[in-house]
This record gives structure tokens, C-alpha cells and sequence, in this order.
């Protein structure tokens, strides 16, 4: 409960900082951090960090997981919208990556035993035989894993799960989260593979496995720093459903989303 309450200080501090400050850039959010953590120093003196977060993972893994997760999901988002100088900081947008974010650690937490637990390598091994002799089974294993993830969970539940949600959040429409989804799915799918296929190896081929998902939440920083700018915002699909419906509206047409 330490950590969980060290983690909601940092996401608190960063929260206000960004809802009172028009530009929130890379170095304010090390200052909160180092804020927050001289904060949590005197709260809680001389204190193992890492081996109270391994306690609380271990005694509340799911929730300890979903609490990284949304908190470095927020803090990726914030940089990202630090890069829009001409914007107010969007509490709907962090919130609907906050939101997004609990969910897939959710689903990892449930799903990568599964995965584990069905993916030796053997299927690996029986495609490329030839490769059989070049990699140690621990490392067949890894690559099975990691395409099990990559080309299973993620074009099949990440990105249906990542449109719905961040666009109920910010209010988008049926349509226009579709229209959303079909403009973005192939350009993030393939930044998606060239990030994650290299970081899910070293996950499932060398990382303990209740430090993974955690792991992930770190890696996944970056991540949502390039998804949130690539596709966090969904504010110009909005205002373009609006324009649509005026401009209809106005010629006694039906409304319409195309964009």
C-alpha cells in the first residue's frame, strides 16, 4: 500500500501541474517526479522502493499492475500533449488513457499465463525446423510468445479495446470511432510491431514473470507517447462530425461523418 500510495502521489502532482499549466514539457515532468518522490521521503523514511513495490505486487498483483500502468499511461500522454503548444492540457484525453491503459494490464495479467502455458516454442520449431539447432528452446519460446501477442491480443482486442474506449472517453459517436479506427489501425499497427516485437522478446525470453507486466508499463511510457501522438486526440473527428452535421443540417441533408 506504500507504493500504490507513492504512485497516486505522482499521478495527482502531474495532474495538476498539467490542468493549471498551458505547456507541460519533458523537464517539468522529471521535477514532479523528483517532487514526488522527496514527498513520499519524508512521508516514508528510509524505505526500499523497488523491494516495497515487489511486496505489493506480490500480496495485490492486479491492482498493483493497473495502477502502473494507468499512472506512466497519463505521464506518457502528458508529454505527448506537452508537444501542443497551442492546446490546453486534455483531462478527457489522459483520463481515456488512464481508463484504456488499467484494461489492457488487465488483459495481460489474465492472458500471458495462458500464453505461457500453450507456447513452448514447438510450433516455432515445427515452421523452422533449420533454426532448431541456432536457438536455445527459452528463446523459441520467446519469439512464439511474442507473436502470439503481437499478432493475436493486439489487432484483435489492443486496438478494438484502445478506439472504443479513448473514444467513449472523449466522446465520439459509433461512427466516428470507426472512422477513427480505419484511418489509424495500419500506420500504428506498424509502428506497433518494429516498438514491441524487440521489447516482448526480452519480456518473455529474460524477464521474471511477475516483473513483466510492469516491465511493460515502463516500456510502455514510450509507447503511449507515440500512440497519444499519433492517435491519442479524437477531437478533430468530433469537430468534423460537427461541421458535417451543420453543413447538413443547412442544406437539408442527411447528417454524415466522412471526413
Amino acid at each position: 500500500m506504500k507504493t500504490t500510495s507513492i504512485i497516486l502521489t505522482v499521478t495527482t502532482l502531474l495532474c495538476s501541474q498539467c490542468s493549471t499549466s498551458d505547456a507541460f514539457s519533458i523537464p517539468d515532468s522529471f521535477h514532479l517526479m523528483q517532487t514526488a518522490a522527496a514527498s513520499a521521503s519524508h512521508t516514508v523514511p528510509h524505505i526500499d522502493l523497488l523491494a516495497s513495490y515487489k511486496q505489493t505486487l506480490a500480496q495485490h498483483p492486479l491492482p498493483t499492475k493497473m495502477m502502473t500502468g494507468a499512472t506512466l499511461a497519463v505521464c506518457g500522454d502528458a508529454i505527448a500533449q506537452s508537444q501542443d503548444q497551442t492546446s490546453d492540457y486534455d483531462k478527457r484525453r489522459a483520463a481515456s488513457f488512464a481508463v484504456f491503459d488499467m484494461a489492457y494490464r488487465a488483459l495481460q495479467h489474465v492472458s500471458f499465463p495462458i500464453i505461457v502455458a500453450n507456447c513452448h516454442g514447438q510450433y516455432f520449431d515445427s515452421v523452422f525446423p533449420f533454426l532448431h539447432d541456432a536457438l536455445a528452446v527459452n528463446q523459441m519460446a520467446a519469439i512464439e510468445q511474442t507473436l502470439a501477442s503481437q499478432l493475436g491480443i493486439v489487432p484483435f482486442l489492443y486496438y478494438p479495446a484502445f478506439f472504443a474506449l479513448t473514444g467513449a472517453i472523449q466522446g465520439l459517436d459509433m461512427n466516428a470511432a470507426i472512422v477513427r479506427a480505419q484511418e489509424n489501425f495500419i500506420p500504428l499497427m506498424q509502428r506497433n510491431l518494429l516498438f514491441w516485437l524487440p521489447v516482448q522478446f526480452v519480456q518473455f525470453g529474460y524477464i521474471q514473470e511477475d516483473l513483466q507486466i510492469p516491465f511493460l508499463s515502463v516500456c510502455g511510457l514510450a509507447w503511449t507517447f507515440i500512440i497519444s501522438l499519433a492517435a491519442g486526440s479524437a477531437k478533430s473527428y468530433s469537430s468534423s462530425d460537427d461541421n458535417s452535421e451543420n453543413a447538413d443540417t443547412t442544406s437539408g441533408a442527411a447528417p454524415s461523418v466522412a471526413r
